[in-house]
């Protein structure tokens, strides 16, 4: 049921900060194109230089050094907000979209419930598998890697055990939508998949890979998502990975400018 989901929302001035290949930027930047809310987007990856969360201009706004973070200007005021489901939250209550964020007390807890699981949880699959090919580190050894990836492991058994075995909807909390929760936990998971890195096939979840492609047929999913099919496959390491890593931003906000030039032009007809 996806056309609840279209809509056109006139907002004040939004900026956006981030880069396509971040899970949680896509995360925020996906529903923001499906429903039509008007935003700059502003690159900005983690690290220092001209583009970097820790350089000074930066950290006055966002002293988190994280991404995304959202610059919402309101008159002659602004609000600053970094991490994914707050970002979520705020806009889903600013634009009352409570199928991202319900407005029910119960149904919203079961969404804060997984966001903050999440982080230590599902999160761990970028840790595992992603960061070992695009950011290698020295001090990441091997038994530290096996480490995520038993966490990893353990935190796609909840999905596809618990919150996808009770959901009737296929969608993770049971809703006829996808909530904040999904789109979430779809950047985790997805990134890995055939699909884009090719790390893990996920056979051992069917009901993950039937989620993942009921998440895949929402709106702008391909936009979205641009940046990480051009990484490409993920399954050794690369000594060009850098060069990679900069085209593939370089396509994926080019394909996020164009959705948006596409909702501008739907939302005139």
């Amino acid at each position: 049921n996806t056309k609840n989901l279209i809509m056109t929302m006139a907002t004040p001035s939004l900026i956006l900060h981030g880069v396509p290949l971040s899970q949680p930027f896509r995360s925020v930047v996906w529903p923001l194109l499906i429903k039509g809310a008007p935003f700059t987007l502003q690159v900005a990856a983690p690290g220092k230089g001209k583009y970097g969360t820790r350089r000074p201009d930066y950290l006055d706004k966002f002293p988190l050094a994280t991404v995304p973070s959202i610059e919402d200007k309101t008159g002659d005021s602004s609000v600053c907000i970094s991490e994914a489901p707050a970002i979520l939250a705020y806009l889903s209550s600013k634009h009352c979209w409570a199928d991202i964020y319900p407005s029910d007390i119960a149904a919203r807890a079961k969404v804060d419930e997984y966001c903050h699981w999440h982080h230590s949880n599902l999160r761990s699959i970028t840790k595992a598998y992603f960061r070992v090919f695009t950011i290698p580190h020295p001090l990441i050894t091997p038994d530290v890697i096996n480490l995520y990836k038993k966490q990893a492991n353990t935190s796609l058994k909840i999905i596809e055990n618990a919150y996808l075995k009770s959901s009737s909807s296929g969608f993770l909390l049971g809703t006829d939508y996808p909530t904040a929760a999904d789109f979430m936990a779809y950047e985790e998971a997805a990134q890995i998949s055939p699909q884009f890195g090719n790390i893990h096939n996920l056979e051992e979840f069917p009901r993950v890979r039937a989620w993942l492609e009921k998440m895949s047929a929402l709106p702008f999913h391909d936009e979205v998502h641009a940046g990480l099919r051009a990484l490409g496959n993920l399954t050794s390491a690369d000594p060009l990975i850098a060069d990679r890593l900069r085209s593939a931003s370089k396509i994926g906000v080019k394909a996020i400018a164009e959705a948006q030039k596409q909702r501008r032009v739907a939302s005139k007809l």
